[in-house]
């Protein structure tokens, strides 16, 4: 194997071939970048001011819809047992019997398909079922006055003198 060498070139001055590096050109400095990077700073930090001072407004507000909520929540409730008091039979007798209305022991129906009445009709008193009475309250109170007479106020003269010793 033969290796062929190269012929070397001839080593150049190293004084001469040396030169020295030229100054930095004006650039930008470390002022700009520093003015770039506090006005990102100061924008985010007024950004995150923002951004935390919306979400304490939105709080409130949830705060104040909650209880809005609770408060028509206790309200529905309220109106739900009213309703349903109000749908007792006895409540329903009780306002019917206020409006006149008795109780009809001779039922008579329609049927819908036909549009016939079934049964016959009778005109009803009220005294045809005795042991169901419906009354108002006011006809109770009546009733209560009525059974419990009170008494005749004092009259004068009416009490007996006290011996008195002098």
């Amino acid at each position: 194997m033969s290796a062929l060498v190269e012929p070397r070139q001839k080593a150049q001055d190293t004084t001469s071939g040396l030169r020295p590096v030229p100054a930095r050109q004006g650039g930008l400095g470390r002022l700009p970048f520093m003015l770039i990077l506090a006005g990102v700073l100061v924008a985010g930090l007024v950004g995150l001011l923002m951004l935390q001072t919306r979400v304490q407004e939105q709080s409130f507000e949830v705060r104040q819809l909650q209880t809005r909520a609770t408060q028509l929540s206790y309200k529905q409730a309220q109106l739900e047992a009213q309703v349903q008091q109000k749908a007792t039979p006895a409540e329903i007798a009780r306002q019917a019997t206020s409006l006149g209305m008795v109780p009809n022991p001779y039922a008579v129906y329609i049927d819908v398909r036909t549009g016939t009445v079934v049964g016959t009709q009778r005109t009803v008193r009220g005294n045809e079922v005795p042991y169901i009475t419906y009354r108002s309250p006011e006809q109770k109170a009546a009733d209560a006055a009525a059974a419990s007479p009170t008494p005749d106020p004092a009259q004068p003269g009416d009490s007996t003198p006290q011996e008195t010793n002098q």
